[in-house]
């Protein structure tokens, strides 16, 4: 489908008309989803292409506004069809992106998407979520929708937890300019005693075993998967695999009563979820009282909804079980370093951060990554495989033909493409570790609640469940004290201390959670609102044991927001409303809070005062971080102060890395200033230095690369081995023909990637690109025979290093393999195989262990 910026349309007088060389620059890959099958069933026909939908690119901007506006009101014209507005989902909201549909549809489409249900008046942010949940992407499982009872969501109170939170007060000011006093509004954060309400089983609910058999086999996994996040209109949730057949059977249970007052046989149940996970509960109450759930189904039918799954739990085989941390988990831990801060101080000394004896707590967990990276960086055959993805040979198909040539025939790995998306990737990944992507032991785990207790709740009990309180279970790191990290992290107390526990119940009921990314919470203590507000409808979770991580938990009262479900107004639902909603919801000030955020925490003083206004700013941004995440569907915001908004003036140093131009900026401003000589003279710098532990990580990682990092940049002529030597390829016609091509294609390749890289455009069609040019190479005179033609482009892109190598791996990596294979002898091939403990000639990669073997051994074919 065609993602449009906002400009491009304007440019045209909202009337486009584009060629096919035009278009392709604006077209994107997007996965399956209930609006496209919705789509399909209107077309009658299945499409590659998407023409009934475009999305059009306009994140905020009051130059854009009243152009806008008028598009919002009044669609536009593409290639001769009328495209008005549809809507957008909670994430294209965030990236500014609302999606048009074909007018002819318009009418017909809404009403599947309310689901016969019109709308006078609500809580627009609210509904426009709810009602666009069909745009996420998931895989759609045919001719299955369960047997479901929808419960009523369980909240509880947690009594006397002792918390921060934000207060409104009034304070009297001067202005700077007028002196005049004046009496401000304020926000402030106190700490004291309060009674929290949680719903400990927020967004998730359970399924039978049945339920997790379709989706095995609809997903095509080779194990049953204990979790699903579930995808329907108006629901959206993530339920779980629990034998509440047997459960139910052992309190003498036979039946259960549905939130409409409807009684169900436990036998006949595939699925227990709640109106938390039911979005639309409330829309068809009203409309249908007692009958809702059934209109509701009978409306699923109607149309053909198939049951979507957009996420999954994993199984061990396939997951690392050591995992990237990033400087938002860092920055909140106490990693700081006592050498790095007198190095601070005594300027004047020099100091080898690569020293042992200099070495802190943040350099002791970075020195996994640098040693990984130096066996790479030497070559090392198994960890270059591993590094390049290549998981185990036994039973896995490589993912690329990179992968699949160099499994091949080890010589593959000087070949000069493959050898350049080594060194890419590999650089891509220290730069990332100057930002704190560095392994530590632990990975992440989807969450959800105590299922014995929702089970108890779900048959009328007082839910008690099976968990105390700061415990979790999961059978996948093992027991004993952990920190629980989520994404994303602004204040230390968000980082969550817990034990990982096994008892009676839990082996009872969930031994088959083994070997799967799921943890289960607790029903007694705040660690859902204390982690960024979670939820369990998906939300995940990096549980890290790593020693040093978790002894350097930082001891700060929780910060909750005690209004957290704060709304936006009802108001009626009409076209002016809508557009009122569009324009305020175009934008996410994540990243600016984070950044805001990261500031603060990397700021370095002694003083008291100081480091209690820096705790309660940080505080503050985490209350004004929730309400921006849930901004989409609550309509509210919290902007932050201009005295919070000066920090992002001066960030701290290594964080440039991860703004290029911001980076050259600095280095610019630094040299500048080293030839003034009065300080008062010299230019403020856009980033400060301080001796913090991600500036002491991205300093090593510094001084670890200019040492080690001595790249060898030869590489080997594979034609020999990738081209059909029984072939002959000197037609010069021919060759100056698919070189000209080639190197267009390079052109047009380089142009897309710059496209992708720009902040108004991007596209995922490298492979329509190919396709274009494969089709433009099979009309070259002199060259009918494909296999000939493929080799052809294969032998002109390795005329020279220089020549693009894209096309004649990804448009006919098939012949690359085939005659790499035919040229290759046996003994070249290597084997990877995954072995359940270290042994004597076993290598270790992510902390699992690996028999790594060279010669007379077949990979998978």
């Amino acid at each position: 489908m065609a993602k449009i910026p906002i400009k491009k349309i304007v440019e045209n007088d909202c009337d486009i008309n584009f060629e096919k060389e035009e278009e392709i620059k604006y077209l994107i890959k997007q996965s399956d989803s209930l609006l496209f099958d919705q789509l399909e069933i209107l077309r009658g026909e299945f499409s590659v292409h998407i023409p009934e939908l475009i999305l059009v690119l306009a994140k905020k901007n009051p130059k854009q506004e009243d152009q806008l506006k008028s598009l919002l009101l009044n669609g536009f014209t593409y290639n001769g069809v009328k495209y008005v507005r549809f809507g957008k989902s909670a994430s294209q909201g965030k990236d500014g992106i609302t999606a048009f549909v074909d007018e002819k549809i318009f009418d017909e489409l809404y009403m599947i998407t309310q689901m016969d249900i019109e709308i006078d008046e609500c809580v627009i942010s609210k509904y426009e979520a709810q009602r666009c949940l069909p745009f996420s992407s998931c895989t759609l499982i045919k001719n299955y929708i369960p047997n479901i009872v929808i419960i009523d969501e369980y909240e509880k109170v947690i009594k006397n937890q002792y918390i921060r939170y934000v207060v409104n007060k009034k304070r009297e000011i001067t202005d700077k300019v007028s002196g005049e006093k004046k009496i401000v509004n304020v926000r402030e954060i106190e700490e004291g005693y309060h009674d929290i309400k949680l719903s400990p089983f927020d967004g998730c609910g359970c399924h039978e075993r049945g339920f997790s058999e379709k989706v095995q086999s609809g997903l095509g996994l080779d194990y049953l998967p204990v979790g699903s996040q579930v995808r329907l209109p108006f629901m959206k949730g993530y339920s779980v695999y629990v034998p509440f057949k047997e459960m139910f059977k052992e309190m003498g249970i036979n039946k259960i009563k549905d939130v409409y007052g409807n009684w169900h046989d436990v036998s006949d149940i595939d699925c227990i979820w709640n109106t938390s996970m039911f979005k639309g509960h409330k829309i068809f109450k009203e409309k249908y009282g007692n009958e809702a759930w059934n209109k509701y189904v009978e409306t699923l039918n109607k149309y053909q909804f198939k049951l979507g799954i957009s996420k999954y739990s994993h199984h061990m085989k396939d997951i690392n079980i050591k995992a990237r941390l990033n400087f938002q988990y860092l920055q909140c831990l106490d990693l700081w370093n006592d050498s790095y801060i007198k190095s601070f101080h005594e300027k004047g000394e020099k100091y080898d951060i690569l020293s042992p004896e200099n070495k802190g707590k943040i350099i002791s967990i970075a020195e996994y990554t640098t040693d990984l990276f130096e066996k790479i960086i030497c070559g090392d055959k198994f960890y270059t495989y591993k590094f390049m993805g290549i998981n185990d040979t036994d039973g896995y198909e490589p993912e690329s033909n990179y992968l699949k040539a160099a499994l091949l025939n080890d010589v593959m790995l000087k070949d000069p493409a493959i050898k350049q998306f080594i060194y890419r990737k590999l650089k891509k990944y220290i730069r990332e570790a100057k930002l704190g992507k560095i392994y530590a032991d632990g990975f992440y785990h989807t969450v959800v609640g105590d299922m014995v207790g929702y089970i108890q709740y779900a048959a009328g009990m007082v839910p008690v469940g099976c968990l105390k309180e700061k415990e979790f279970y999961c059978d996948t790191i093992g027991n004993g004290k952990t920190l629980s990290f989520r994404s994303p992290l602004v204040d230390p107390s968000e980082v969550n201390d817990v034990n990982i526990v096994c008892n009676d119940l839990t082996k009872k009921w969930f031994s088959h959670f083994k070997d799967q990314d799921v943890v289960m919470l607790n029903m007694y203590d705040l660690s859902l609102p204390q982690q960024g507000g979670m939820d369990e409808d998906g939300d995940a979770v990096l549980l890290c044991n790593e020693p040093t991580v978790v002894s350097s938990k930082i001891n700060k009262p929780i910060i909750i927001d005690i209004e957290d479900k704060t709304t936006a107004k009802i108001k009626p639902y009409t076209k002016e409303n809508l557009v009122g909603y569009e324009l305020a919801t175009r934008d996410s000030r994540i990243g600016e809070i984070t950044n805001a955020a990261t500031s603060i925490e990397n700021k370095y003083t002694t003083n008291e005062d100081v480091k209690k206004y820096y705790d309660d700013i940080s505080s503050l941004l985490r209350v004004i971080q929730g309400k921006e995440i849930d901004s989409i569907k609550t309509g509210v915001r919290w902007q932050m102060t201009s005295g919070i908004r000066k920090h992002l003036k001066q960030l701290p140093w290594f964080l440039l890395y991860n703004y290029p131009n911001k980076l050259k900026t600095y280095e610019k401003l630094k040299h500048r200033n080293r030839s003034v000589e009065l300080p008062e003279d010299k230019v403020k710098l856009n980033a400060y230095r301080s001796p913090s532990p991600m500036n002491e990580l991205c300093e090593y990682i510094n001084a670890w690369e200019k040492k080690k990092l001595i790249w060898d940049n030869s590489s080997i002529d594979t034609r020999c081995l990738i081209i059909n030597n029984n072939m002959q390829l000197n037609d010069k016609k021919v060759i100056k023909e698919v070189r000209h091509l080639i190197n267009q294609f390079g052109i047009e390749f380089r142009e897309l990637m710059k496209l992708k890289e720009s902040d108004d455009s991007e596209t995922d069609c490298i492979d329509i690109l190919i396709e274009e040019y494969k089709n433009k190479l099979g009309g070259v005179p002199g060259v009918s025979n494909k296999e000939k033609l493929a080799n052809y482009v294969i032998k002109v892109s390795y005329l020279n290093n220089s020549v693009c190598k894209h096309l004649a791996w990804f448009g006919y990596g098939e012949y690359i393999i085939e005659n790499l294979k035919n040229n290759s002898p046996v003994s070249k091939q290597v084997s990877i195989k995954e072995t359940p403990y270290k042994t004597s000639d076993s290598y270790e990669y992510l902390g699992k262990y690996y028999i790594f073997e060279e010669g007379n051994t077949n990979i998978r074919q």
